[in-house]
């Protein structure tokens, strides 16, 4: 066989070869077993709340309760890594989902969260499991101040309005009444 067309048999083989060798390829796999807040380490965040709407840097997460945060108002965001699952760890997020969510904390303070996210429904299980783990580590949390219910507004302030309209109403009665008398008013 001639330099020629070995030389190019060579160069075949390298390209067949380069196109059958696998690409590179996303993956993305949520923990397996039963993953626990306590392995994610004693910085770990953890919320319970519902996802609003899309906001500027990810999506709202009205907080009802928060271990071992300071979360002083909310809704807070959440930076979600939306989309389809394509194996980058992006999943569907709807606004209206109750969660319990161990988000991760960023350096820079933000908070973000991905399929691989410790996260779960409160009413299953996992979620039971999670909210028991969190109060057990962290305590009762705290609940920000926009969640506290509000005092129901008192339903005296009615009286108090026609009871001010009776004496400003007897007031102007007694002194038209007194000018009269004065004779400063014709009647």
């Amino acid at each position: 066989m001639s330099r020629r067309v070995r030389a190019t048999l060579v160069a075949v083989g390298a390209i067949l070869g380069s196109m059958l060798a696998p690409g590179a390829a996303l993956a993305c796999s949520p923990p397996f077993g039963q993953p626990t807040i306590a392995a994610l380490g004693p910085q770990q965040v953890v919320l319970l709340g519902v996802t609003g709407n899309p906001a500027p840097g990810g999506r709202l997460f009205h907080v009802e309760r928060a271990w071992n945060a300071d979360v002083p108002t909310s809704p807070i965001v959440i930076a979600f890594k939306e989309g389809e699952p394509i194996g980058d760890c992006s999943y569907p997020v709807a606004a209206g989902t109750r969660l319990v969510i161990a988000p991760w904390q960023e350096p820079v303070g933000t908070l973000s969260a991905d399929l691989a996210t410790l996260q779960a429904n409160p009413l299953s299980d996992d979620g039971q499991r999670y909210l028991a783990e969190a109060e057990r580590l962290f305590g009762q949390g705290s609940v920000p101040v926009e969640t506290t219910p509000a005092a129901e507004p008192s339903s005296d302030w009615p009286w108090l309005v026609v009871l001010t309209a009776f004496v400003a109403g007897g007031v102007a009665a007694g002194l038209i009444l007194w000018r009269r008398r004065q004779g400063t008013v014709d009647a």
